[in-house]
């Protein structure tokens, strides 16, 4: 049995799908209010008590490789921590771990990634476990947050500049995590898990622009107004500067890493080309009530 969190992620919403109908018993965490995102006869929710600290620890029993995933917080390592303590009091002895490119515990200048580093480094502390790190570049799902400008008006804005940035669709890399899942040989390893090309925005919108069949442009601002936007999308005052950093980092081609072939070696398929992935939620950047 295998064992997946934050299932309403990107990723691990994805790492569901790829193992739904599989012949291999999946059991689905949820720490909050939510439905079971994916439903398939192999797929099981359990719904830890907070009021009672066992039941996390008895989530994972029986478990043999769970998926470690949390959404972007201070809280990320503290989070991390604590699923992997109960997973291993549980005896669960291999973990895949969702972090980034980047992660770093000493990082300086973008806190994000000091979380994730931070949230690596106490996972790996824990005796007697087996852990696979992965790290993904900027994934292609972040682009969601730009649809609705996209559909109402052609539009995507924001601080980041004209350098080439790494994409990678999220569910390539719930597929290099399900291979890990089921393989112990890849134990032990870290994948930087890339697409197959590296795009500026403003490439991005011109190719938006011909899949989509509509004007796409991109615009740069500053990142005081990008500040407001997030203010005005009601981040709190930690994630907004988390996520300046973060963009700046990428922007400034710190973090940029060349494509690579992790996805292809490990899954034995291609990672998906940029269009590919618009073609499939094409319906979201051309509606802004999908979106």
């Amino acid at each position: 049995m295998f064992l997946v969190t934050d299932v309403t992620g990107h990723v691990g919403r994805a790492v569901l799908a790829e193992l739904a109908n599989q012949p291999v018993a999946v059991r689905a965490l949820l720490q909050e209010p939510v439905d079971l995102p994916v439903k398939a006869p192999n797929i099981e929710a359990v719904r830890p008590d907070p009021d009672d600290p066992g039941s996390l620890q008895r989530a994972f029993e029986g478990v043999e490789a769970a998926f470690l995933a949390s959404g972007y917080s201070p809280h990320i390592a503290e989070n991390h921590l604590k699923m992997a303590n109960a997973a291993k009091a549980a005896g669960v002895r291999r973990f895949v771990q969702l972090s980034g490119v980047g992660a770093n515990p000493q990082m300086c200048c973008a806190r994000m990634l000091r979380w994730l580093g931070q949230a690596e480094s106490g996972v790996a502390a824990c005796p007697d476990v087996a852990v696979t790190r992965l790290r993904p570049a900027y994934m292609l799902q972040l682009l969601f947050e730009f649809a609705p400008t996209i559909a109402q008006q052609g539009l995507i804005a924001g601080p980041f500049r004209s350098n080439a940035w790494s994409w990678v669709d999220a569910r390539d890399v719930a597929a290099v995590a399900v291979a890990a899942l089921k393989d112990p040989s890849h134990a032990g390893r870290i994948y930087t898990v890339t697409g197959s090309e590296s795009l500026s925005f403003p490439q991005i919108a011109d190719r938006l622009s011909h899949i989509l069949g509509k004007p796409v442009r991109y615009h740069d601002i500053t990142a005081n107004e990008a500040r407001g936007w997030l203010q005005g999308k009601g981040l709190s005052p930690v994630m907004i500067e988390a996520k300046l950093e973060y963009w700046d980092a990428c922007a400034s081609n710190m973090l940029n890493v060349p494509p690579n072939t992790v996805v292809q070696d490990v899954t034995g398929h291609p990672p998906r080309t940029l269009e590919e992935f618009v073609q499939d939620y094409k319906a979201r950047f051309l509606s802004a009530s999908a979106a």
